[in-house]
């Protein structure tokens, strides 16, 4: 039965063999006019997309990492048009080691009107400024409640709450929160940040800290430009380290980094071309590219230098390696893709743009590997790896390998699937969170301004709630009031937001004022006495003070306050009963509450990340299925194909858990990526054991497989793994664990690709 086989084999291999001789004249056949053509395309492109790298820009916007298409979305912009954006704002700490001394105040009132006479700063708030409320005959007055001419007795400063508002309960600084106009145009905002800067530094402060959205956007976009740079640069040191250990040519540096060289600036110029600045998702882009460029180069190389090795006729050589290797590389090249394009199930902008971006590099890669190569190898045809004299044979090596885990198989797969269940374990323990920064580890330098406002000023995550009464429901009324006082003391007690602000603060003051402006009414007054509080509610002399948290109507109306920066998890949870509370006890008559603001919506992605992860990886799934069984032809193929691939995405999962990383918008692509990158090597080593199959019994296609493709295999596996390794080193979680487990992923990968994958074909019968 075998001897059949092998006859028929025989007989199918000298079919494809005089096949082969009749393509050798087909289109695809390497000549000097069509090598020419080809550069002359590549450099044509080259030169378009080169041209527009200089209008790449830096960005950083938190409204880009908002859901697409929320209700919430929508309300909230509606809510900024009213009252503009709450996050506009800029806190300024001024340490002092005696915060409320005069020659102190004195200084701080000079840059507070520094500050204000910047056109675009709307307003400035210090606590030196703050008024009480007189009421006498003549109407309202106001007066400080920090003098500025007298020390003031530290008590003071606990008994008016300013203590964690407006100084830090370290005692030793006061802030001043600084109100500017919305900018579109990021050169505006960054100008007029650093025009804030040297106006503090010009007043003569020293020791402070400015922290608000243009500042993190600034900082943000310094480090994108500084990462974007450290991690191209030390992605190329990689790739010339590997070439150079890999080939030991000059030949073998040139053409690779030309391939990889050419990828990045086709890819960077069709971002540009397109619109798309460089943000967070994006600085990865040209390093991920690197790493799945050079994997292409090393499998045409390999092929190309085998078959000369062999001794056929370079033209022949690069057509066959473009035949063989083209085919494989081409599906790899797709389903890597597909785990990019896969992204676009996450409802989050810049998530879904790199998704598309990175999957049109890694075409783009493709196709300049097999337009570049082939044409520069035509007129420098010699091999490209230099061999050296040395007794290690790879295919001997690879072998010996291939018979022990043959013959040790049934306990290798008892150990994988033991270690598997282990690792895979992890899974309950994964938690979803996101920071209101998004992207950053928390080690990095501005998030510990995050925390020091956590700690020493309650808060730097902006509270917000609206609220919109009927035309027929009156502000002050008792009702109204009532329900406005039961929401208050239930942000306060159960939600924890810090130093609310809401039209319960102007009542609170006037029924002060109408006790001659003493402290201790500072209380809602009882509901007889609401309409001689009424009649000084609409004074001018607190407009100021309304037009932040109600319109002139007064039929919307925002409560506004501070929380700490604990993660979405905790505040999803607190979300939620908020609306349960709101639905229950609060809204209805007239009055509904409804939680919104930029932070909210940074938390609510959180509720898209499993859902879109789950769409993205059953696209990616069905999408390389299909492929691969129009490629394969075979539906047992197809399948083990994706198993030895499967396995590593879900002990992806279960080690997040183990390692307590937090699933959000920023690790939800590992899983997509991982995928597309990891099965290239299954997609490899198939293909060979289809060709190999063809002429041989199932256990020699096998190990032809295994000793002609494991060096490929082991090789770009070691790129992927040193390439993601550079990731390690950034700033940003999002590229930060993009590296890290990816290269678990990597080696998990290769480990099943070179154990599994033979047992499980192993099993088919000739």
């Amino acid at each position: 039965m075998n001897k059949l086989k092998q006859n028929v084999g025989k007989e199918k291999q000298d079919v494809q063999e005089k096949g082969l001789q009749v393509s050798l004249r087909n289109k695809l056949y390497p000549n000097r006019i069509k090598s020419i053509t080809a550069l002359t395309i590549v450099l044509a492109l080259t030169v378009f997309f080169g041209s527009r790298l200089s209008d790449l820009r830096f960005n950083y916007s938190f409204n880009s990492f908002f859901p697409k298409g929320d209700d919430d979305l929508e309300y909230y912009e509606q809510f900024i048009e009213e009252f503009g954006q709450h996050n506009d704002f800029l806190f300024v700490v001024l340490k002092t080691e005696y915060p409320i001394q005069p020659s102190f105040i004195e200084k701080v009132n000079q840059l507070k009107n520094v500050l204000e006479s910047i056109p675009e700063t709307q307003k400035v708030t210090s606590p030196f400024d703050l008024k009480g409320v007189q009421i006498n005959p003549l109407g309202v007055n106001t007066f400080n409640l920090i003098s500025r001419s007298q020390p003031t007795d530290q008590s003071k400063l606990e008994d008016l709450k300013l203590l964690g508002q407006l100084f830090g309960r370290e005692d030793e600084s006061a802030m001043l929160i600084l109100r500017h106009q919305e900018f579109l145009d990021k050169k505006l905002a960054d100008s007029y940040y650093l025009a804030i800067l040297q106006s503090i530094k010009d007043s003569g402060f020293e020791d402070t800290i400015a922290s608000g959205k243009i500042q993190m956007q600034y900082d943000f976009t310094q480090k994108l430009e500084t990462e974007l740079g450290t991690l191209l640069i030390t992605s190329l040191i990689v790739v010339l380290v590997v070439l150079l250990a890999l080939f030991r040519s000059f030949k073998g540096l040139i053409l690779p980094v030309t391939t990889l060289v050419l990828t990045i600036i086709w890819t960077m110029g069709f971002m540009a071309w397109t619109g798309k600045p460089i943000d967070v998702m994006v600085i990865m882009i040209p390093a991920i590219l690197l790493i799945i460029a050079l994997s292409d180069v090393i499998h045409f190389v390999h092929k190309y230098d085998e078959l000369r090795n062999k001794g056929l006729e370079y033209k022949e050589a690069i057509h066959k390696t473009i035949l063989t290797i083209g085919k494989a590389t081409f599906l790899t090249s797709v389903t890597t893709a597909i785990g990019f394009i896969s992204l676009v199930f996450i409802p989050i902008g810049p998530i879904r743009e790199f998704g598309l971006i990175t999957a049109a590099g890694v075409i783009m890669a493709f196709l300049i590997t097999f337009l570049v190569l082939p044409a520069l190898l035509y007129f420098f045809p010699s091999t490209v790896e230099r061999r050296l004299k040395s007794r290690f044979n790879w295919e001997h090596i690879l072998g010996a390998i291939h018979d022990r885990i043959i013959k040790k198989k049934s306990l290798l797969v008892i150990c994988v699937s033991l270690v598997s269940i282990v690792l895979i374990a992890g899974i309950p323990k994964l938690h979803l969170s996101t920071s209101l920064i998004v992207g950053l580890q928390k080690n990095e330098p501005e998030l510990q301004k995050v925390a020091y406002f956590d700690k020493n000023f309650d808060g730097y995550k902006p509270f917000e709630l609206g609220i919109e009464l009927n035309a027929d429901v009156n502000l002050l009324s008792p009702e109204v009031i009532a329900k406005m006082a039961k929401l208050e003391n239930y942000l306060i007690e159960d939600y924890g937001v810090a130093h609310l602000q809401s039209p319960l603060n102007i009542i609170r003051e006037i029924n002060a004022g109408r006790n001659g402006g003493s402290r201790k009414y500072i209380e809602l007054p009882k509901a007889d006495d609401l309409k001689g509080v009424a009649r000084y509610y609409n004074s001018p002399r607190l407009e100021d003070q309304r037009q932040q948290i109600q319109t002139n109507d007064g039929k919307l109306i925002r409560m506004i306050g501070r929380n700490k920066d604990l993660g979405s998890a905790h505040y999803l949870n607190l979300n939620t009963k908020l609306e349960q509370f709101l639905i229950s006890e609060i809204n209805g008559d007239g009055f509904e509450a409804r939680i919104t603001g930029a932070s909210y919506l940074i938390d609510k992605t959180d509720e898209y990340v499993v859902s879109a992860l789950l769409k993205g990886i059953g696209f990616a799934l069905l999408s390389v299925s299909v492929f691969i069984l129009i490629f394969f032809k075979s539906l047992r193929l197809a399948i083990y194909t994706l198993v030895p691939n499967l396995i590593p995405i879900a002990i992806l999962f279960g080690l997040m858990g183990w390692f307590g990383v937090h699933l959000n918008i920023s690790t939800a692509i590992i899983f997509t990526v991982a995928l597309g990158i990891a099965i290239d090597d299954s997609i490899h080593f198939i293909a060979r054991y289809k060709l190999e199959r063809d002429s041989h019994t199932n256990k020699e296609a096998i190990k032809n497989a295994f000793t002609g493709t494991g060096k490929s295999i082991l090789v770009t596996s070691i790129v992927i793994v040193l390439g993601f390794s550079v990731f390690l080193s950034s700033g940003f979680s999002a590229s930060y664990y993009l590296g890290f487990f990816i290269v678990l992923a990597a080696i998990i990968a290769l480990l099943l690709d070179l154990i599994i994958l033979p047992i499980i074909l192993s099993k088919r019968k000739d």
